[in-house]
């Protein structure tokens, strides 16, 4: 009683808790180690206890470490839990005390704590919980759930005790996987799988059990934590409803034992023994079995296969780790979570495979790891994996993989035809023990030999090599060996010398390095870096030294290899991208590491030096600016090594540091990527991500403000760009550019570089556009005072130059001092002022100048229409326009830089001249005396109507000529007689793709007539230059829409034009918007011989005999009718049949295909036929039964029963698939199978032959499809 006092007192006062009443308790423990135990005692003492468990004294007992330890106190404590708590039942009047005492205590207190008496009291608690009933199953549920984490293995102990057997819970699963991991493994890395399972789940376990649900893995750990999640809180409520009738049986004897009581619960069995206990159960009990990968003949239910790489991040980001450490792990474990698992212990028992003890197995593993991935259908794979194993022929070596394959956490893998490792970094370290110096030299060898290799497509041309397999230029070695191969490189350069070197005598550093040095010979070719781009990077990380030593003595060649790979890339050949990829990540990769860095960055200035012109990002400067990134550097150097190393490189290499330092400023400075890291070594581990700390970046800026600000000169180019970033810099900065620029001015710079440098400094800081920057980002206005001073000092002396920025581009920005109001802008007003302040710019020149000056303003900018435009309507007197007509006509015939600015001038001029009679008195003028050939050059430029035309008559023939078979179309807008005149007048010259260019968009304005006529003439041969006025398909099909709603030709004239258009209206592996065929399907469904004749263009007679008159085509025309008329048969979708009302009819159907089938036969093409009627039935709707094909189609294919005429709807069904997207394995294909496999069994009784030989193949196709698909993505999970 004294107890209890104390224990009340101290609830209400802590502080006046006394120490408890040791000598009882001392031997209240004692008794119970003895067994002494009875229902009182019992009661007694471990009420005491629990009331002594919220009492700080005892807690603090210097004796309660010794009653614990004692040997009798533990064997005890367990024996009594076992016997009275986990065997027969105790009575209904110690349950009541139980709860009493038990149920309500605080478990907060027994967590905090961790001693056996706590455990006892868990123990207890969890069996009243569960009233005992079950033998132990629901206390170690129930404690599970009371969140006693830490008790949960004592609890499983004293369950083994009595029952002598082993059983747990999903909770304990998952803590036996995920907590020996540090920090532990979180549920979302298998978020991905159970999202791809669910459904397969779901649709088990709601069913009565038949089978168990199958499960694969790389390990049977790794299968019982997706379990763990799978039925927890990731699997949703319909999943986590079951999860207390989970439980993982881990020996013999518990299945048995657990279905004899007929309780409800879910096995999870992984072992073959307890599996055999199951066979009886398996359809009384919903239960799951695990088995290793490739374990098993059939097909698993689930397969876990490694996790995507966006699930793996995610997940290891939600676990802190930052992102070099995912990506290293990415690499190590190839996402493999049971190998994840192990990279992450620190239990040294858990970070070695259990096979890695069998030294029989390690030796086996060897060749596996030196490859890391093969294709078995490759012959040089398999010989190149001969040749490092030894003595063994490849049968033996693949036997012995999948034997391999069978073991729990499998270090290979086998899916379809290629086969790998899981991780090669975990593989080297389990196996370097027995790894011999022979084994290591037959891997040197192979090395050299296949990445020696040439790359065959090199042959082919750039816009080929996309189809270099067609061609037959692909390596011997496939692609996933030969990168497997380099990879291992790098590997034996990291880690060999602390694995081999010592233990085995050899030098794998120095082997790696000529290994490289041979794969790199000097003098370099560009042949050799291309064949190698993919794997440049890895010798580079293999061999940093020696790699930047290869480049640096190429580059040091009178004729540098390296240069051959910065060609730009031709965006218009498919499938191109740039050969200097390779090259760069290496060197990007070298830039991690402070001692290569300097080396790397002078290798990619000297690169940099060299303009691109491709649309590509990935140029040696972009890497230079990504390594000198000030918020994000792409490299591990400090600080101070990069601003010693920019300052080095703007001696050397100045235009390229110049550009670098720019970069830091304004929105060059705000984006940026990742450059490539290197995979194996650490260089650059930590670093690369933006920088937290705000002072070296400033420190960084700072230092490249200085560097441009104390250049050792400047040119208009540097100045502008100082220009364009004056608000990055700070007022003192700002000042030191104005003085720069003010002494460039007076010293160096030319009248016309002031000229652009006073542009610069405007439209920077005094237009409007500059002032409403200013004013959004709460700039200072002394920007613009201190331009404006400047911007006046600059003013040129030459007039041209001085009014030239009102000349370079069409739309003026105009300056803040002209407009009253900045945040409001009156566009008609903007555009009046801005053409009267060119009109007076160009009476200045013309006054100073006269024509002449303004032929030179029209070579500066952008706007010579506009200033023929303004000089002849403003400007100059027709005398004055005809004199610089005069000078500027002899320079429009010259191929010069400013022949199309000249151009663009008399356009401007000629076409401002309102009144035709001015204009052709003008022009008159100008060519009077010169050859009729001056006036067709005038007449070129002038516009495209019919004043025009009408002057063109008056030509000579050969001026007329000229004249139409030069001029380039214009669209006219608003009269259809010009333009039907004009589509007739280029018809009249042989240019009718020309006249459809200029008539494309005014379609509905041409007379039908004119539509049937342009059309014909352009598939007749014309005098149109090739390459030029390409016809467009959206147009042309606008036009057959245009003529067709005409009715002015007839069926049979409307489908022979479009016949001659099939190339383009004709459609062939999807199906397409617009205008297609539709008059040649009528016509071919009334004249089943225009079918006939087709098949007969496409396939030659089978009896070498002789076609008649009406089929037979003269020999230059052969090949090109043999390509149409297979136009023309994948075109046509419309099926043949229809009645007046437009309804399909079987037996209409069925006379055209015997038309068809007769004719062909007749003609000697027996069973070509059939396959293109099976090709164009596959086009049939979906029946009134909502089964495919309609009811007339099946009928027809039922009552001819061609084995041909099925092979052909079959692939007419893959073709109509077309170009689509697709998921990551073969659920798609699968959707699709089961949808045919529906409609096979609804035609079964009806149609036996259409479900059966149509349907069903349809089905098992797409289910093979899918096969397919599911062993690529597996693959690709696995290389990737």
């Amino acid at each position: 009683m004294n107890i209890f006092r104390a224990e009340r007192a101290a609830a209400i006062d802590p502080s006046s808790a006394k120490p408890i009443d040791e000598e009882m308790f001392d031997s209240a423990m004692r008794r119970m180690a003895a067994g002494q135990l009875d229902e009182s005692l019992i009661q007694t003492c471990l009420s005491k206890t629990t009331g002594l468990l919220s009492t700080p004294s005892f807690l603090k007992s210097p004796n309660l470490a010794a009653w614990l330890s004692i040997p009798d106190v533990k064997t005890g404590l367990r024996r009594a839990v076992a016997e009275k708590l986990l065997g027969t039942e105790p009575p209904k009047g110690l349950i009541k005390n139980l709860e009493a005492s038990f149920i309500k205590i605080a478990f907060a207190g027994a967590r905090e704590a961790s001693g056996l008496v706590e455990t006892v009291i868990a123990i207890l608690a969890a069996s009243v919980k569960s009233r005992v009933d079950d033998r132990g199953v629901g206390a170690l549920i129930t404690a599970s759930h009371l969140g006693i984490t830490s008790e949960l293995h004592e609890i499983r102990s004293h369950l083994e005790r009595s029952f002598s057997v082993s059983f747990r819970t999903l909770d304990m699963g998952w803590d036996d996987w995920a907590k020996v991991a540090t920090p532990p493994l979180i549920g979302s890395l298998f978020s991905s799988a159970i999202e791809a399972s669910k459904r397969t789940v779901l649709s088990w376990i709601s069913q009565p059990p038949e089978k168990p649900l199958i499960i694969t893995a790389d390990s049977a750990e790794e299968a019982i934590a997706f379990i763990s999640q799978l039925f927890g809180e990731l699997g949703g409520k319909e999943l986590s409803i079951y999860r207390e009738k989970v439980i993982i049986i881990d020996q013999t004897g518990a299945l048995p034992r657990l279905a004899a009581e007929k309780k409800t619960f879910i096995p999870v069995v992984f072992s073959r023994e307890v599996e055999l206990e199951l066979a009886t159960h398996a359809n009384l009990i919903h239960s799951l079995v695990i088995y290793p990968r490739n374990a098993l003949n059939n097909k698993p239910d689930i397969i876990l296969e490694p996790v995507s790489q966006n699930t793996f991040s995610s997940a290891l980001e939600s676990m802190g780790k930052p992102r070099d450490e995912i990506s290293r792990l990415s690499d190590a474990s190839g996402r493999s979570l049971t190998v994840l698992r192990r990279k992450l212990s620190t239990v040294p028992a858990v970070q070695l495979p259990e096979w890695a003890a069998d030294g029989s197995v390690a030796s086996q593993l060897i060749p596996f790891l030196f490859v890391g991935a093969w294709d078995t259908s490759n012959q040089s794979d398999k010989i190149g994996l001969n040749l490092l194993s030894g003595v063994r022929n490849f049968d033996d070596i693949e036997k012995e993989l999948q034997s391999l394959c069978h073991l729990n956490d499998s270090p290979v893998w086998s899916i379809g035809t290629f086969r790998g490792v899981v991780s090669k970094i975990d593989l080297l370290y389990a196996i370097a023990g027995v790894v011999t110096s022979a084994d290591l030299e037959r891997y040197f060898t192979v090395a050299r030999m296949v990445l020696g290799e040439d790359d065959p497509s090199l042959d082919l041309e750039e816009d080929q090599r996309w189809a270099a397999s067609i061609h037959g230029k692909t390596r011997e070695f496939s692609s996933a060996f030969r990168q497997g191969i380099s990879e291992t490189l790098v590997l034996l350069a990291v880690h060999g010398q602390q694995l081999f070197d010592v233990r085995l005598g050899v030098q794998t550093n120095s082997e790696v390095i000529r290994t490289i040095r041979e794969l790199l010979p000097t003098p370099l070719t560009t042949r050799i870096l291309e064949a190698n781009d993919h794997d440049l990077a890895t010798y580079a990380e293999a061999a940093p030294d020696e790699f930047l030593s290869i480049i640096e003595r190429d580059l040091n060649s009178e004729s540098p290899a390296v240069f051959g790979l910065l060609r730009p890339v031709n965006s218009g050949v498919f499938g191109s991208s740039p050969s200097r990829t390779g090259l760069l990540w290496a060197l990007e990769g070298l830039a991690w590491a402070p001692n290569t860095l300097p080396r790397a960055t002078f290798i990619l200035a000297r690169l940099a030096q060299i303009e691109i012109n491709d649309n590509w990002v990935n140029k040696p400067a972009h890497s230079l600016e990504a390594i000198f990134r000030s918020w994000m550097p792409q490299t591990a150097a400090s600080l101070q090594d990069r601003i010693a190393l920019m300052k080095r490189l703007a001696e050397r290499f100045p235009d390229v540091a110049w550009k670098i330092c720019i970069a830091q400023f304004g929105t060059h400075a705000q984006f940026g990527g990742y450059s490539h890291k290197p995979r194996w070594r650490p260089d650059g581990y930590g670093f690369g991500e933006p920088l937290i700390e705000s002072e070296p970046r400033i420190e960084f800026v700072r230092e490249m403000t200085n560097m441009v600000l104390s250049w050792h000169s400047y040119s208009v180019e540097k100045l502008c760009d100082l220009v364009e970033q004056l608000s990055c810099f700070s007022e003192d900065d700002q000042s030191r550019v104005w003085k720069i620029i003010v002494t460039w001015a007076q010293k160096t710079a030319s009248d016309s570089d002031k000229a652009a440098m006073r542009e610069k400094i405007r439209l920077t800081t005094l237009s409007r556009g500059a002032l409403m920057r200013a004013k959004r980002n709460g700039s200072s206005s002394d920007l613009a005072a201190a331009g404006k001073e400047v911007y006046e000092a600059l003013e040129p002396t030459e007039i041209i130059n001085r009014h030239s920025w009102l000349f370079r581009n069409g739309w003026i920005e105009e300056s803040a001092d002209d407009l009253e109001n900045i945040e409001e802008v009156d566009f008609e007003a903007k555009e009046k002022q801005a053409q009267d302040m060119r009109v007076n710019a160009l009476r200045e020149i013309f006054e100073r100048h006269g024509s002449a000056g303004i032929l030179e303003l029209a070579q500066l900018g952008q706007t010579s229409w506009v200033i023929g435009a303004l000089s002849a309507n403003y400007v100059l007197s027709r005398k004055d326009l005809e004199g610089l007509l005069t000078l500027t006509l002899p320079h429009i015939k010259e191929n010069g830089e400013f022949t199309g600015l000249y151009k663009n001038l008399v356009r401007g001029i000629i076409r401002s001249l309102a009144d035709n009679d001015v204009r052709r008195e003008v022009i008159a003028n100008v060519t009077r005396g010169h050859p009729e050939v001056q006036i067709v050059e005038i007449l070129l430029l002038s516009m495209f109507s019919k004043d025009t035309w009408a002057w063109v008559d008056t030509l000579s023939l050969e001026g007329q000529r000229k004249y139409w078979e030069d001029v380039t179309p214009e669209h006219i807008h608003d009269s259809p007689p010009e333009c039907n005149e004009s589509v007739e007048r280029l018809l009249a010259h042989g240019r009718p793709r020309a006249a459809f260019s200029g008539v494309r968009h005014s379609l509905k304005k041409i007379n039908p007539e004119i539509i049937v006529k342009l059309l014909w003439a352009i598939v007749r041969p014309g005098k149109e230059q090739n390459g030029r006025y390409m016809l467009d398909k959206y147009y042309v099909q606008e036009a057959f829409k245009q003529l067709n709603d005409s009715g002015i030709s007839t069926v049979e004239q409307m489908a022979s034009l479009e016949f001659a258009y099939i190339d383009v209206l004709g459609e062939r592996l999807e199906r397409q918007e617009g205008y297609q065929i539709p008059n040649l399907e009528r016509y071919i469904e009334s004249h089943p011989e225009f079918f006939v004749q087709a098949i007969c263009w496409v396939y030659k007679r089978s009896d070498e005999g002789v076609d008649p008159l009406e089929l037979q085509v003269v020999e230059e025309q052969v090949q090109t009718m043999a390509r149409r008329g297979m136009k023309l048969l994948q075109s046509l979708k419309c099926i043949p049949g229809h009645n007046d009302r437009g309804e399909l009819e079987s037996n209409l159907l069925l006379s055209w295909i015997v038309a068809v089938r007769d004719a062909c036969d007749t003609n000697s093409r027996n069973g070509k036929a059939d396959y293109w009627i099976g090709e164009l039935l596959a086009n049939a709707p979906v029946g009134m039964d909502g089964v495919w094909p309609c009811e007339p189609v099946r009928e027809v294919i039922e009552h001819i029963q061609s084995e041909r005429m099925v092979h052909g709807a079959q692939i007419g069904i893959f073709n109509m698939r077309g170009v689509h997207l697709r998921g990551e394995d073969g659920a798609q294909e699968r959707e699709i199978a089961e949808k045919y496999r529906i409609w096979s069994e609804a035609l079964r009784i009806s149609h036996p032959f259409v479900s059966s030989q149509l349907l069903l193949k349809i089905a098992k196709s797409y289910d093979c499809d899918a096969l397919r698909e599911d062993t690529n993505a597996g693959v690709r999970r696995r290389l990737n």
